[in-house]
């Protein structure tokens, strides 16, 4: 399994994750940022690591320009908004937000509505220009509230390599800090950055890419596989992209902490989640987060402010389908991305109806048992493990042949 980190590389072949030119490159870069404790040669010298970081990811002089224009019209959105925000109409977020979401779906899908879709014709090649267009987004809706701002550390924050392909999708106010060295260094010691690193280096480098051969991904339409086998890759499709994402988060949080920058954690133990909701409370951490505070608490407040109270349970209901639809078209705009936002969302609304009409109905005694006790608890865990692996088959192999993986794993032809 390979990373955005490894993916982007088929034009520059020169900065693996485990090559000697990424550990050189990292290593100037944690030197020079402990060196420079603060000022402009500081920031100045970050720019340099990021700018030479973002060289392999983007493919040509259009892209190129397109990323520019990106943090300069971040930067002039954000002055607007924060000079003015009390003369623009209350709609202004809420357009601007739309209109990021939409730009990020063309950009990622040039084919996506061809005749109005800009990006047909001009494609924009950017290795995690997701992450960079909601750290764009955050900055624009939220620059009214930051204590400074500045073009040199939105750059830096736009494009801080240890984020800029996979995440964690930090927030400014939380970068700054770091940035200009004013937030406090908890711990001094280079040993829990170093443990970090090689914990994401086992995790991606020896267990991830071993295990890859006994995986899904690697069947093949009309492959005769034995049905323990189908069952065995189709459950460790969960295992592998976490030992492969989280073991990427790691190393460049390890990094980043090095750098003396204190980046928010992305996972926390999924395979305990008992719901959809509780696991992607614990997976991608950033992304959720981001969604639940930029999609599904304003439509929720607004739901709760303009709609009467009888009509506001079943239009919160919609509104977590439609942040679960988000979160899945966000990795990709295929019908077997939507179908998995389908089958969240519609597991995410069963959750929350369970818990609201359900469990709350239920006896004290019903209550230990079927709820609270432990066996109980393991099942749900098992059972939203079991899920979660299934309904992954979307993003690999699409609809039909996930359907036929699915058939198959219960005997049919």
């Amino acid at each position: 399994m390979q990373s955005g980190l490894d993916t982007a590389l088929s034009a520059h072949q020169q900065l693996y994750l485990n090559s000697w030119h990424f550990l050189a490159f990292a290593l100037a870069a944690v030197l020079v940022m402990r060196l420079l404790r603060r000022g402009p040669a500081r920031r100045l010298a970050l720019l340099a690591f990021n700018l030479y970081f973002v060289y392999f990811f983007v493919s040509g002089w259009w892209s190129a320009l397109f990323l520019v224009g990106c943090v300069l019209a971040t930067w002039g959105v954000g002055e607007l908004q924060a000079r003015l925000e009390d003369r623009l109409p209350a709609v202004f977020p809420v357009l601007l937000a739309i209109a990021m979401w939409m730009g990020l779906f063309f950009i990622k899908d040039p084919q996506l509505l061809p005749v109005v879709n800009p990006f047909h014709y001009a494609p924009v090649r950017i290795v995690g220009i997701s992450y960079i267009v909601f750290r764009c987004l955050q900055y624009m809706l939220d620059a009214s509230v930051f204590e400074s701002r500045g073009l040199l550390t939105l750059a830096n924050f736009i494009l801080f390599f240890p984020t800029l392909i996979s995440g964690p999708i930090e927030r400014y106010e939380n970068f700054q800090a770091w940035h200009d060295d004013r937030a406090h260094v908890e711990d001094p010691s280079l040993l829990p950055a170093l443990h970090r690193i090689a914990n994401g280096m086992i995790k991606k480098f020896v267990l991830a890419d071993n295990l890859m051969a006994w995986s899904v991904y690697e069947w093949r339409p009309g492959d005769p596989w034995a049905v323990p086998l189908l069952w065995l890759g189709v459950l460790l499709q969960l295992a592998l992209l976490y030992l492969d994402f989280s073991g990427y988060c790691d190393i460049m949080i390890g990094i980043a902490r090095l750098m003396r920058f204190k980046l928010c954690e992305n996972f926390d133990r999924p395979w305990l989640a008992e719901n959809i909701q509780d696991f992607w409370n614990r997976w991608h951490i950033s992304l959720s987060r981001f969604i639940r505070d930029y999609v599904f608490t304003p439509l929720n407040v607004a739901i709760l402010r303009r709609i009467p109270r009888r009509q506001q349970s079943p239009l919160v209901t919609l509104a977590y389908f439609f942040t679960m639809l988000l979160i899945a078209l966000w990795h990709g705009t295929t019908w077997g991305f939507l179908l998995f936002g389908v089958c969240h969302g519609l597991a995410l609304v069963l959750s929350q109806v369970l818990k609201t009409y359900g469990y709350a109905r239920l006896s004290a005694p019903a209550q230990q048992l079927l709820v609270r006790g432990r066996p109980a608890r393991v099942a749900r865990a098992v059972l939203t493990y079991c899920f979660v692996s299934a309904t992954m088959l979307f993003w690999h192999f699409g609809v039909r042949q996930s359907l036929v993986i699915l058939v198959r794993m219960f005997g049919g032809s």
